[in-house]
């Protein structure tokens, strides 16, 4: 049960990515990807009134970016180790389409999470598996974003983001 719970928080990492580090191709498929509930709701900490409801839907958690609207999203988890999963999120009616990630950090303790490079730094530079396009990272291989996220997380950058769970079904 902890497990599932650990997993539940890195959920609430992804919902405001702000679309820095992509991949135009899927870097977690389905057959890698963790579900631990079918309903998530959640809010971003500094905003309380902000709230986001996920839903499973198959092979991915289904939500609506914006409250009444018909814009569809879409999020799979893949675990990274140590309370840590990376958020892989699309919108399929972009063009062109473009897979958002984060790696979300989870705090049971504290019942939060928070997310890591989900936000292209102003002092990024480009190492194999990453590179800047426009005004975007594009994520090459997993392997090389799990590092690079980890990495800033070690060296103490701040989240991008922190969330809380408001329920779990």
């Amino acid at each position: 049960m902890t497990r599932i719970r650990s997993i539940l928080f890195a959920v609430v990492g992804a919902i405001l990515l702000a679309g820095c580090f992509t991949s135009a191709e899927p870097l977690i498929g389905a057959d890698q990807a963790v579900f631990p509930y079918d309903k998530i709701v959640f809010g971003q900490i500094d905003r309380q009134d902000d709230r986001q409801t996920w839903v499973r839907k198959g092979d991915a958690y289904s939500f609506r970016p914006d409250e009444g609207s018909e814009r569809e999203a879409f999020v799979r988890l893949l675990p990274a180790g140590d309370n840590l999963y990376v958020v892989q999120m699309e919108f399929p009616e972009d063009e062109p389409l473009r897979r958002l990630f984060a790696l979300v950090k989870v705090d049971l303790g504290a019942m939060t999470a928070a997310s890591y490079s989900a936000i292209i730094p102003d002092n990024f530079r480009d190492v194999p598996g990453l590179s800047q396009c426009q005004d975007v990272v594009c994520i090459d291989s997993l392997d090389a974003y799990i590092a690079y996220a980890r990495a800033g997380i070690d060296a103490g950058h701040p989240p991008d983001a922190e969330y809380r769970i408001i329920s779990l079904e």
